[in-house]
């Protein structure tokens, strides 16, 4: 796709996303989820409401110990289900962290009324901008760090969303409280990833809507929300490729290619983390230190 440019309305967009947030209450709920805790961590189930009105679920792990403790949300991924920690994580970070690991409308447990379809979800709703599926799933991650900002045990000054996708650096913008980013841009910066072939096949069977699409996409496009930024971010991605994105973020950045290796690639986003929230030894699986 050609360059973007942004809407003249971008910021009436959000600023409206952000009203029907504040208009709904919160409802929030917590059950502890003993299945789920261990010896240095509590587990809850977590109940928000998000704008639509749309009941979201996701889990939250507290470490034992004296608070505050800094916090990671991990937001959602693009697959049906969410997890306390990402799979193939050392189960000794929640002993660390608070971990908010929130699914967005259309994940299990999230399912009701609308079930999201995996290829699919990301065309939902495409045809207006105030109808894309991924309006409503920026509001849930934004609901979900509201939430997150209301646990007495979260260290406000250390608070990191982490996701493979633009999403982080969206939710970073529109709610500068989070401190630190680490995330991958994607299909909304006209980087290939999982979701493109969608895309590309959605404008194979209506090639007349290549241009509202375009447009859509640039109400997502991570670009202009990152003067807006200012936590400290990590970016995965080629470093020329996001050279625009990285002079634009406000805060300071830093680029990593993959070096497609799920343990190269892991150690150096652990060790990064780690630093970034004050930890000199970051906790690390098992299997990668043999």
């Amino acid at each position: 796709m050609p360059a973007p440019s942004r809407p003249n309305d971008f910021d009436n967009y959000w600023g409206q996303v952000r009203l029907e947030l504040e208009a709904i209450p919160m409802a929030a709920e917590a059950e502890h989820l003993a299945i789920r805790s261990t010896e240095s961590c509590e587990c809850y189930t977590v109940r928000v409401t998000s704008v639509g009105p749309y009941r979201l679920f996701g889990y939250l792990s507290i470490p034992h110990g004296d608070p505050p403790f800094p916090a990671i949300f991990n937001g959602s991924s693009y697959r049906s289900a969410v997890e306390p920690l990402f799979q193939g994580e050392p189960n000794d970070k929640r002993s660390r962290f608070v971990i908010l690991s929130m699914a967005a409308r259309g994940q299990r447990h999230a399912d009701k009324p609308f079930a999201a379809e995996y290829p699919g979800l990301f065309t939902e709703g495409i045809d207006t901008p105030q109808t894309y599926i991924y309006r409503g799933i920026v509001a849930d991650w934004l609901r979900a760090v509201d939430y997150l900002l209301t646990r007495p045990e979260v260290d406000r000054t250390r608070i990191a969303a982490v996701k493979h996708n633009s999403l982080p650096i969206l939710a970073a913008a529109l709610r500068p409280k989070l401190t630190h980013v680490i995330a991958q841009p994607g299909s909304f910066f006209g980087v290939h990833d999982k979701t493109s072939a969608e895309i590309e096949d959605y404008l194979r069977m209506f090639p007349g809507k290549r241009d509202p699409v375009e447009r859509i996409f640039s109400y997502f496009n991570p670009l202009f929300f990152a003067e807006a930024v200012r936590a400290r971010t990590l970016l995965w991605g080629d470093d020329e490729q996001l050279e625009p994105l990285t002079t634009a973020i406000a805060g300071e950045s830093d680029v990593h290619p993959s070096e497609q290796s799920q343990f190269k690639d892991g150690l150096f986003e652990e060790i990064w983390l780690s630093e970034q929230l004050g930890f000199a030894d970051p906790i690390i699986p098992s299997c990668w230190q043999r």
